[in-house]
C-alpha cells in the first residue's frame, strides 16, 4: 500500500448501486472491504459497515505516485463495460431506434416510447445518484450525442424528482419528459444538427424552432407534457424562446427540464466543443441562477450533485489523475484534490477538465 494515494471518505458516500472503480480499505487502512471493478449491493454494504465498526470513514486506494490519465480507449471500453453492467446501453438503444422513427415518421410512435418509458421508470427506481452522474459525466462518442443526450436528461430530470421527494409517478413522469423535450430536433435539417462548427446566425434561428417542433410531435399527449416539452429553453427573465414566457409562467417541469439539459449538453462532447468539467457547468449554472434558470431549483441542484463527486476521480490540466477531496460551495469551479498524496487547491492554471 506504500505506493498508492489512500484517499478518506465517508462511508456514507457509499450507496447501493454504486461502481467501486478502486479498492476500498477499512478505517484503519489494514483490511480490504471491496475490491475494485464491484457494484455495491444491500448485502455488501450492511458487511462493509459492520466490519468497519461503525466508523465513518473508510479509505479509497488512488492510483500509482504520477500516474497519468489512461489512454482513450481504455477509457472507452470502460465506459462501455459499466454502461452495459447498469443497463444503460438497452436504454440508449431504444432511444436511437426512437429517434430515428420520430424522424422518418415525422411522428413518436407510442409503442416505443412505452417500451422506453417502462424502462426509465424501472431504472429510476433503482439506481443511485452517484451511478447516475457517472454515466452521465462519461465522455461519449461525439456522434451518438442526440440519444444520449435524451437519455441523460431524462435521468437528471429523475434525479431531481427523487431530490423534491416527488413520488415515483411523478419522478418517472419527468424522466419521460426530459427524454421528450428535444424530439422536435429530429425534424431539423441533418446537416445543421452534425455540423462541425458554431451554427451561422440563421441556422441557429432553424434551431431554435425545435420546442415547437417537440410540442407539435406531441400531439397525442396531456397539454401539460407537450407544455413541458416546449418551455425548456425559456428563461426566468422572460428572454428565452419560444414564447418569452418568465417566472412562475414557466412550467415547472420545464424549469428543471432546463438545468438538466444544459448540465448534459456542457459536459458532453460535441463536434465543435471540448467538453467541460462538471464543475465548470455547476459554476455557470449557479452564474445564471435567478436571471435564467429557477434559483430554488438550482441550489437543489448544486446541493446534491457536488455529494457525489466526492471521492471521484478528475482529469486535471496537466493530464494527471486526482481525487476530489472537497467542494467549497462559494469557489464550486475549483475544488480540493488528493493527488500523490498531497491535497490540492486547483485555480485556474491547475484545473479540472474532466471526470475520470
Amino acid at each position: 500500500m506504500k505506493e498508492v494515494d489512500l484517499i478518506p471518505i465517508p462511508i456514507d458516500t457509499l450507496h447501493i448501486g454504486t461502481f467501486v472503480q478502486d479498492n476500498i480499505y477499512a478505517h484503519d487502512s489494514s483490511q480490504l472491504l471491496i475490491k475494485a471493478g464491484t457494484f455495491i449491493d444491500d448485502r455488501i454494504l450492511e458487511r462493509v459497515k459492520h466490519l468497519n465498526g461503525g466508523k465513518p470513514t473508510v479509505f479509497l486506494a488512488g492510483l500509482p505516485l504520477k500516474s497519468l490519465a489512461m489512454p482513450q480507449d481504455e477509457m472507452e471500453k470502460r465506459r462501455k463495460a459499466l454502461e452495459k453492467a447498469t443497463g444503460y446501453d438497452k436504454i440508449a438503444d431504444e432511444a436511437v431506434d426512437y429517434l430515428s422513427e420520430t424522424a422518418k415518421n415525422k411522428s413518436v410512435d407510442p409503442v416505443k416510447l412505452k417500451v422506453i418509458s417502462h424502462m426509465l421508470s424501472n431504472w429510476m427506481g433503482t439506481a443511485s445518484s452517484a451511478i447516475v452522474l457517472t454515466l452521465v459525466n462519461a465522455l461519449a462518442p461525439v456522434d451518438e450525442y442526440l440519444q444520449r443526450h435524451c437519455v441523460n436528461t431524462a435521468f437528471l430530470n429523475g434525479l431531481m424528482g427523487k431530490w423534491m421527494g416527488l413520488p415515483l409517478e411523478a419522478v418517472s413522469r419527468l424522466a419521460l419528459i426530459g427524454l421528450l423535450h428535444d424530439c422536435g430536433k429530429a425534424l431539423m435539417p441533418h446537416s445543421i444538427l452534425n455540423e462541425h462548427r458554431r451554427l451561422t446566425v440563421v441556422e441557429y434561428e432553424v434551431i431554435k424552432t425545435h420546442p415547437l417542433h417537440s410540442y407539435e410531435l406531441l400531439s397525442d399527449f396531456p397539454e401539460d407534457v407537450r407544455f413541458a416539452a416546449r418551455g425548456h429553453h425559456e428563461k426566468m427573465n422572460g428572454t428565452g424562446y419560444p414564447d418569452g414566457l418568465a417566472n412562475d409562467a414557466i412550467p415547472i417541469e420545464s424549469r428543471i427540464t432546463a438545468i438538466s439539459d444544459i448540465y448534459d449538453a456542457l459536459v458532453a462532447q460535441r463536434a465543435y466543443k471540448e467538453p467541460r468539467s462538471p464543475f465548470n457547468v455547476l459554476a455557470l449554472l449557479k452564474r445564471i441562477a435567478g436571471r435564467e434558470l429557477d434559483e430554488r431549483l438550482v441550489n437543489l441542484f448544486l446541493t446534491n450533485i457536488p455529494k457525489e463527486l466526492i471521492g471521484k476521480q478528475v482529469v486535471l490540466s496537466n493530464g494527471t489523475v486526482a481525487y476530489v477531496r472537497e467542494i467549497d460551495y462559494d469557489d464550486i469551479e475549483y475544488p480540493i484534490v488528493n493527488q500523490f498524496g498531497e491535497r490540492l487547491k486547483t485555480n485556474e492554471t491547475l484545473y479540472c477538465t474532466s471526470m475520470y
